[in-house]
């Protein structure tokens, strides 16, 4: 009786398997006629049936149906391509090599469609249609860990562009955990990887909170590319960040070191020395190297002029560092109550070397407020500020000295600095 049943179910399954190759067969025929409705029918009967859903012939098929309505300028606007690379891809799975060249080439055409859709996507903003046009680019071109597109070198590039436009989509979409493993990934593309990629991915981690991989994406970007500035800036930004000062004057003075003629470099080690001179924290007392600090400040801030004396900024900080040491004095003087004639002689060392702090501090404001006064109502948020804070600065030092005149026109142009 066993052997009975075991023969009437192998002809059952043996039927089964027949009625679906026709059914395959059904689909090939209404394909050729371009009846894609009812090849489909048949299509979708073959790859759900257990007997042929990992037959090689029938997935090949579906995929050809779609791509046969592709060329359809009947069906073409629904993008059918789209249901075809799946069938396509299975079909890899299963089968590598059967039909490769007609499903290379299929797949291929998909990869590009995909490619574009997400460039146009992407120019318009629409982050999240552009990232998955994007990935869809990206993993027809890693079918079988990359080996199946191996010899297809124009694929790598049109792929490394497609990861690029994901990673920038999940980016700015503000979609971190998306963006980074693609990043992770794009930093080490021979066609696209650089040092760019490295500054977003320690962006990443910076807005997500992660110190030690923002710090770990950057020593790995230095040691990538040693010569790279930006890198070198993103990694003394983080130490001024989180306020890491001789982590920051280390590498302050291993980046003067290693580029001499950067202005930026020792403008950042004078700023630093002038941080370090006049701690901004409740309750600090003045450093036991006040007067290094000063010294190396102003050094700093001489170089960086020399070399660029176009610079606004640095013209700013070099008068601030003399202005906030006349003020420092002003204090000094302040606290001066006694009446003897040892006081008074104290009170009037300091008001002369008070003065002339102020009067080192003039030329540099001066420079600030001459080159911006032209054009107040143009500035920008930061122009703005160091002028505005210039001003000021120039008003006090001129009512010092009684000069009415000019502390009128300063008030004046203060006025004006405000009225947009």
């Amino acid at each position: 009786m066993k052997k009975i049943l075991v023969t009437v179910l192998a002809v059952g399954m043996a039927a089964g398997v027949s009625a679906q190759k026709k059914n395959i067969q059904n689909a090939i025929n209404e394909l050729r006629h371009k009846e894609y409705d009812k090849a489909l029918e048949y299509i979708q009967l073959a790859v759900e049936n257990p007997s042929t859903k990992d037959n090689s012939k029938a997935w090949f098929t579906y995929g050809n149906i779609y791509m046969e309505m592709q060329q359809d300028p009947g069906y073409k606007k629904d993008q059918p391509y789209k249901k075809a690379v799946p069938a396509y891809m299975k079909l890899v799975e299963l089968d590598p090599d059967y039909e490769k060249k007609m499903v290379k080439q299929n797949l291929v055409f998909a990869a590009y469609q995909y490619y574009n859709e997400g460039v146009k996507a992407y120019g318009a903003k629409q982050y999240t249609v552009a990232y998955e046009a994007a990935k869809n680019t990206v993993e027809i071109h890693n079918l079988n860990s990359g080996e199946y597109f191996a010899a297809e070198k124009s694929f790598d590039t049109v792929a490394a562009g497609a990861e690029v436009i994901q990673a920038y989509s999940a980016f700015y979409d503000n979609k971190p955990d998306l963006a980074l493993p693609v990043l992770n990934s794009l930093k080490n593309n021979p066609i696209e990887g650089n040092a760019n990629i490295y500054l977003i991915i320690t962006d990443v981690y910076r807005k997500k909170g992660d110190l030690a991989n923002e710090l770990a994406t950057i020593e790995e970007a230095k040691a990538k590319y040693p010569d790279n500035k930006n890198i070198r800036n993103e990694e003394l930004n983080y130490y001024i960040r989180t306020k890491q000062q001789d982590k920051l004057m280390q590498k302050l003075e291993e980046a003067v070191a290693s580029d001499p003629s950067n202005p930026i470099y020792h403008y950042n080690l004078a700023n630093a020395y002038t941080n370090m001179a006049f701690p901004k924290e409740e309750g600090a007392k003045k450093p036991e190297k006040y007067k290094e600090y000063i010294a190396k400040a102003e050094a700093g801030f001489k170089k960086a002029i020399d070399m660029d004396s176009d610079n606004l900024g640095y013209h700013y900080d070099m008068g601030v560092l003399y202005f906030n040491q006349a003020s420092d004095i002003t204090e000094q003087m302040n606290n001066i109550t006694g009446t003897t004639a040892a006081d008074d002689a104290k009170y009037e060392e300091l008001k002369k070397v008070r003065d002339g702090l102020f009067k080192s501090a003039l030329p540099y404001l001066e420079k600030v407020y001459n080159t911006l006064s032209p054009n107040l109502q143009e500035l920008d948020d930061d122009n703005r500020f160091i002028f505005q804070s210039s001003v000021v600065a120039m008003r006090e030092v001129y009512a010092r000295d009684n000069n009415k005149e000019k502390v009128a026109e300063l008030s004046k142009k203060l006025q004006e600095s405000k009225m947009k």
